[in-house]
């Protein structure tokens, strides 16, 4: 039996029950709901139970050259309880997390908010017409193709992809005669609640000529054949993303906008 305050690590038998709670606002709970289903091998994750209830969730994703974090809790006290649970990993550490306005006033108090930044959450689903003029057409990539993709990610400063990524769901890229890979999307994690489009990325020699909207559209086209939604998230101030994004067709969320935050533990 389980007791009261007592954290557990999650475990397959509560599983639905903290997807049941995060369901209840999905968009807002997309990269927690991720860490509990299909990036579940990396993530250390522990549940808050107080008498029987789950009063929070949090995670810590180590697949990155960074600490990635993602969190649910019915109030500050619960989070700040979950969240001492890690502090051998923590304290002394900054670590991020994508948090929506609510989110972050928690986050806040419960750690120290070093630099919160502004994004924008974009969804489309099968009824989105998305919009693309680009005649290239993008072939779907393999996992032969990471070593490309690594140095590409590094020459557009695309950090947030290892090549794990390539089998968690379709990647599209265009390949130019030479075999050389000049733009490309793909998938951060694919849920059966939504899945996070990203990994986007062109060669500068090669912008302007519509591939990454090609990419976009075969990827976003793809998924959809199993998937009921797709979400992107651009920084706010990314004038470039918000035009290719609105003219392609995607749609703002209910959860929008939401931060992506760089923190530390007090103390």
């Amino acid at each position: 039996m389980t007791m009261i305050g007592e954290i557990v690590t999650l475990a397959d038998d509560l599983v639905d029950d903290v997807l049941n709670i995060l369901a209840e606002d999905s968009l807002s709970n997309i990269v927690l709901i991720a860490d509990c289903t299909q990036l579940r091998e990396w993530c250390d994750i522990r549940v808050l139970m107080e008498d029987g209830r789950i009063d929070a969730v949090f995670s810590l994703y180590s697949d990155l050259d960074f600490l990635a974090t993602a969190f649910w809790c019915r109030n500050v006290e619960s989070l700040q309880k979950v969240m001492a649970d890690y502090s051998e990993r923590l304290v002394g550490k900054e670590f991020v997390a994508i948090c929506t306005k609510e989110q972050l006033d928690q986050f806040g108090e419960a750690c120290v908010i070093l630099k919160p930044i502004e994004e924008r959450q974009m969804i489309a689903d099968r009824t989105t017409l998305l919009q693309c003029e680009c005649k290239a057409k993008p072939v779907r990539l393999s996992m032969e193709d990471a070593e490309q993709l690594k140095e590409l990610y590094r020459l557009t400063g695309t950090p947030a992809w290892t090549p794990n990524a390539m089998n968690l769901g379709p990647f599209y890229g265009i390949v130019q005669d030479d075999g050389k890979i000049t733009s490309v999307a793909g998938v951060h994690y694919v849920t059966p609640y939504g899945t996070e489009i990203g990994n986007i990325a062109t060669h500068p020699e090669h912008r302007r000529k519509g591939y990454a909207a090609a990419c976009l559209k075969a990827v976003v086209d793809d998924v959809l054949e199993n998937s009921e939604l797709t979400i992107l998230h651009y920084y706010a101030d990314n004038t470039p993303a918000q035009s290719l994004y609105e003219n392609m067709g995607f749609k703002y969320s209910e959860a929008d906008p939401v931060y992506f935050v760089r923190a530390t533990c007090r103390g």
